[in-house]
């Protein structure tokens, strides 16, 4: 066996291995990011469905998020009071007296109300900031992962395709030779 024999064959080798592995590292890519889309009868229907859609431009496709946020109403408690009326037999000012003070009783009431609801919203409006953040740590988190595990498949198909094109120039130079 001369040398051009073996670097033909190794070559001829290391292109099959680094197509495999390429190809592993493309399955690897597509288990983690769109597993349904393993099969390979409907995949081999979408390439040739695919050909005549090459001179036309597909629609941009349009995603949407939901975010549904609700407060437990029951935490709220009600205060009730009883407004008792003056005696039948009082007087034109003990009357004006008594809603005079009613008035002011309103007034504060009305006061300590708003200033609850003022609360309350402060609160919730903390809540929902602090939710927020909850939710785009996990987003940034789950954006990472997709991008390291896309990393490492992609790592791998370009390892793959680097040993075949070793291979290829090893066949071609045991050719030569």
């Amino acid at each position: 066996m001369t040398a051009g024999t073996v670097l033909t064959v190794i070559g001829r080798c290391l292109q099959l291995v680094g197509l495999g592995v390429a190809g592993f590292g493309v399955r690897r890519v597509r288990v983690q990011h769109a597993p349904e889309r393993l099969r390979v009868w409907r995949q081999m229907k979408e390439w040739f469905g695919a050909l005549r859609r090459i001179f036309k431009p597909l629609p941009p496709v349009a995603g949407t998020a939901t975010m549904v946020i609700s407060a437990d109403a029951a935490g709220t408690a009600f205060n009730a009071t009883v407004v008792a009326a003056p005696a039948p037999d009082a007087t034109a000012a003990q009357r004006e007296q008594f809603l005079v003070e009613r008035v002011i009783w309103l007034q504060e009431e009305a006061g300590r109300l708003r200033e609850s609801v003022a609360t309350e919203g402060r609160e919730r409006r903390v809540e929902v900031s602090h939710l927020g953040g909850i939710v785009n740590e996990e987003a940034n988190k789950l954006r990472k992962a997709i991008d390291t595990a896309m990393a490492d498949g992609l790592a791998q198909e370009a390892l793959g395709l680097w040993l075949a094109a070793a291979g290829a120039v090893l066949a071609i130079t045991g050719a030569v030779i």
